[in-house]
């Protein structure tokens, strides 16, 4: 089946796309520069966030090319529509997971959006990939904020 009018569809895609490429160098960087007592600790689960994340920036693009839309994925065009804040370098650990926690938030209510979007044009493919996205963010912030605790 041919789906319709995928054009608002394909923008909830290039928004995921977008905030999901901010919050993957956020995590490179909070990898890169973590320090103090949890250093083993969060130097590994960052480093297993962004390849997690990594997988999720294909696998959008991937739905916006299969829905004949094009990624939005210059620095150019991530910088002027990002909703996830860039972070500089120098962040102390428990605000790099305070970070996280708050871009999930904000990747949970694209994804969130998206589906609506792809709910009423009956856009299965993308439901059928997105859905488990907000799971998976939720138990992600749950763990983080259980460690913030």
């Amino acid at each position: 089946m041919e789906i319709l009018n995928k054009t608002a569809v394909v923008e909830k895609l290039n928004q995921l796309l977008i905030n999901y490429q901010v919050h993957y160098q956020n995590l490179r960087l909070f990898h890169w520069n973590v320090k103090g007592p949890f250093f083993f600790i969060l130097h590994e689960k960052f480093e297993e966030l962004y390849n997690e994340a990594a997988l999720k920036i294909d696998e959008v693009a991937e739905r916006i090319l299969a829905l004949d839309g094009t990624p939005k994925g210059s620095l150019k065009n991530i910088l002027a529509n990002a909703n996830v804040e860039s972070y500089a370098e120098l962040l102390e650990a428990n605000k790099m997971v305070s970070a996280i926690v708050d871009a999930n938030k904000v990747l949970i209510e694209n994804v969130d959006e998206l589906l609506k979007e792809a709910n009423q044009i009956g856009d299965e493919g993308t439901l059928d990939i997105f859905t488990s996205y907000i799971q998976e963010l939720q138990k992600q912030n749950w763990m983080l904020k259980s460690f913030l605790n």
